[in-house]
């Protein structure tokens, strides 16, 4: 079941096509988020122009009142020996697929920060935003099923932040799946990812469902008192079961 994907990109004839992949996430979270906010608040293929130089590009945007979404999709998934546990391959995918996901997001959201740039959309339409964003958010997405990837994140991903450009969400199209089917409005859904990342480095759990379950039962609140949360896997059972 693993290995067909591996094999197509070995196939150096049919190699180009395997961007349909990518092409693939970026539209999914298109439609997905467009659920949400909106038709006119999340843009597809966002170009940032200084001048007339092209200085980034954002895959998905979302724009809500004074917040924003950054959503970079990468196709790039483990390789086999990644998989095996091979320590120096899993390193090299992941600086492949979500660190350089993040340095891209990163700098797209410093360029919006700064309000010195125009954005064009996948239809060469100039998209017209309020640039005084007081949060904004950078979403790593992925096309595999990787259950493993909020703790290797911990372990591996580098990052800044500062009181505009929050820390990053690392997920797969699964887990984005999953928290737009549950928390299907504006502000329900950025209430969520406003915690979930602000206590990055204050929780932990083997999936990332399992943090979401959590939530939708109890609320996401830890106070000052609490320095970490550890999440056992059978609290993810009642998504599990409203899922299926």
């Amino acid at each position: 079941y693993e290995n067909p994907p591996h094999w197509f990109r070995e196939d150096k004839s049919y190699n180009p096509k395997t961007e349909i992949r990518g092409g693939f996430t970026e539209e999914f979270a298109f439609e997905e988020l467009k659920k949400i906010f909106g038709k006119n608040n999340v843009f597809s293929n966002v170009k940032i122009f200084e001048g007339k130089e092209i200085k980034g590009e954002i895959d998905v945007l979302v724009v809500f009142a004074n917040r924003a979404i950054v959503v970079q999709a990468k196709s790039k998934t483990l390789t086999i020996e990644a998989r095996k546990g091979n320590d120096n391959c899993l390193k090299d995918d992941f600086a492949k697929a979500i660190q350089k996901s993040y340095d891209q997001g990163f700098s797209c959201a410093n360029l919006l920060k700064s309000g010195n740039c125009r954005l064009i959309d996948s239809k060469s339409n100039e998209i017209t935003i309020n640039n005084n964003f007081k949060e904004i958010y950078i979403f790593c997405l992925i096309a595999d099923h990787y259950p493993a990837l909020s703790f290797q994140s911990k372990q591996l991903l580098k990052f800044e932040q500062s009181d505009i450009i929050l820390p990053p969400f690392v997920m797969d199209v699964f887990t984005l799946d999953a928290i737009i089917e549950m928390l299907s409005s504006p502000l329900y859904f950025l209430s969520y990812i406003n915690r979930r990342v602000k206590y990055s480095d204050r929780i932990m759990a083997t999936h990332e469902l399992t943090i979401l379950s959590y939530h939708l039962k109890r609320n996401l609140w830890i106070s000052k008192e609490h320095d970490f949360f550890y999440l056992g896997d059978d609290i993810s059972i009642d998504l599990d079961i409203a899922m299926m």
